[in-house]
């Protein structure tokens, strides 16, 4: 298969890619932050990794960029390791990736988040700055097809995602070296509006870092929300284009 990461590639191969057509890059914006005791702080780059592989993979037209992190994180701070940045200095990043990119050739860019706490700011990014030749996925709701997949499995679960079956599921499909189900356990399972997990802090609402259940996640139900997901990023991204 072509490599489609740009960190992977040596500078010849990415011109010749960009000079073959791939004028498109995605942008993931992701996290470095706790995940429950069961998962690792990098998840959400890891998995945002994989989001951008499968889309571009759909696409064809394009090359992923490396994944930013840390993202915008404050309201994992009170447990240990997680790092945040602000609002503004994510949005500054943006900048710098596309305004790099854009000199060398990529002409179209797609910006999407791993992260629950960066969607507001992508979404803040995109008002200020609107671009056409820019598509930004800023809702949650393209995880709702991931969560429609999970109904295969007989999990009906709402709650989430952070470190709970959905997100457990992915990092078993993709890098199950690093997860440690014997210390799964459920986190809050009730309703909670991220608008206002982001006022209270995760510590208010979780004592673990979880919200929804890890239990019984597999890596069959990963694969399958995966391509759920990366099917749900595509047609948006179309959509928009």
């Amino acid at each position: 298969m072509t490599e489609i990461f740009l960190e992977r590639m040596a500078w010849p191969d990415v011109e010749a890619a960009i000079a073959g057509g791939k004028r498109r890059a995605i942008i993931c914006a992701a996290s470095s932050e706790q995940h429950g005791p069961h998962l690792p702080e990098a998840t959400d780059a890891l998995l945002g990794e994989e989001y951008a592989r499968r889309l571009a993979l759909r696409l064809g037209d394009a090359l992923v960029a490396p994944v930013i992190r840390p993202g915008c994180s404050e309201h994992h701070m009170t447990f240990a390791g997680s790092l945040s940045i602000s609002a503004e200095l994510l949005m500054a990043i943006i900048d710098s990736y596309i305004e790099s990119l854009e000199r060398h050739g990529f002409e179209t860019f797609v910006v999407i988040s791993s992260h629950g706490g960066n969607y507001p700011v992508l979404a803040d990014w995109a008002k200020r700055k609107p671009r056409a030749d820019c598509v930004v996925i800023s809702d949650l709701a393209v995880f709702q097809p991931a969560f429609d997949a999970l109904r295969r499995f007989g999990r009906t679960d709402t709650a989430g995602p952070h470190a709970e079956v959905l997100e457990t599921s992915m990092m078993l499909a993709t890098h199950p070296d690093l997860v440690h189900m014997e210390r799964a356990e459920p986190g809050f399972e009730g309703e909670m509006p991220l608008k206002e997990l982001l006022e209270k802090g995760m510590r208010a609402v979780s004592a673990n870092g979880i919200i929804g259940n890890p239990i019984g996640a597999t890596a069959e139900m990963g694969e399958a929300v995966l391509e759920a997901l990366g099917d749900s990023l595509a047609t948006q991204v179309r959509a928009q284009a």
